[in-house]
């Protein structure tokens, strides 16, 4: 006799859901709603990656089992303060939805359009999450900004026409690299030579001329 696993986990919650509630009544707990959600979102997670896992053909699965997995993650943080005095819900949260995409795109390459959300994700985590190189947020996002272009350019492979991804990539890893501090000092100081050295140049020729 075939048996209904979906009842297992309905089982497990409310089993755990009675614990909980218990566990608040003799005051070993705080409000035994906010371990239940907790709960409630990685089961949720943990279905969606299953079918994500277990389905080739349902990739979309795991954009959803991320999803809950990273609030998953934030709201344990948020009970225990595992990291005091630190803000990595934001870092945490962006990450897990941009790992969602990368792993649609190493699944099925011929997705290559996950590669692009999935840059932009990352690197919005990594600007949340290094929040102590805050003057250098502008940076880190057009340089990211720029890796991630020029990935979909080389990534997909010569069956897809992505060489057009060099373009936006270069004018985004250009940005980011005039935003950085020492190579706007030596434009800068370069700048006033490069003018001098032309208008050199031309009266040079003129006076030969």
């Amino acid at each position: 006799m075939k048996k209904d696993q979906s009842r297992f986990v309905w089982g497990g919650l409310l089993v755990l859901a009675g614990v909980l509630f218990m566990l608040q009544e003799f005051r070993i707990l705080g409000s035994a709603f906010e371990y239940l959600w907790v709960l409630l979102m990685a089961a949720g997670a943990a279905v969606f990656l299953w079918i994500y896992f277990t389905k080739k053909e349902q990739w979309w699965a795991v954009i959803p089992g991320l999803t809950l997995f990273g609030l998953t993650l934030v709201a344990i943080d948020s009970l225990f303060n595992f990291l005091p005095g630190s803000d990595f819900a934001g870092a945490i949260f962006l990450g897990c939805i941009g790992l969602a995409f990368w792993l649609i795109y190493l699944r099925k390459q011929v997705q290559w359009w996950a590669i692009i959300p999935g840059g932009v994700l990352i690197t919005l985590s990594l600007i949340a999450g290094l929040d102590f190189l805050s003057e250098w947020n502008d940076v880190i996002f057009f340089l990211g900004m720029g890796i991630t272009f020029f990935l979909v350019a080389l990534l997909p492979g010569a069956s897809h026409n992505t060489k057009w991804a060099f373009i936006p990539g270069g004018i985004m890893t250009a940005l980011g690299l005039a935003l950085f501090a020492p190579v706007h000092n030596i434009v800068n100081f370069a700048w006033p030579i490069v003018l001098i050295g032309l208008g050199a140049f031309i009266l040079i020729r003129t006076w030969k001329q």
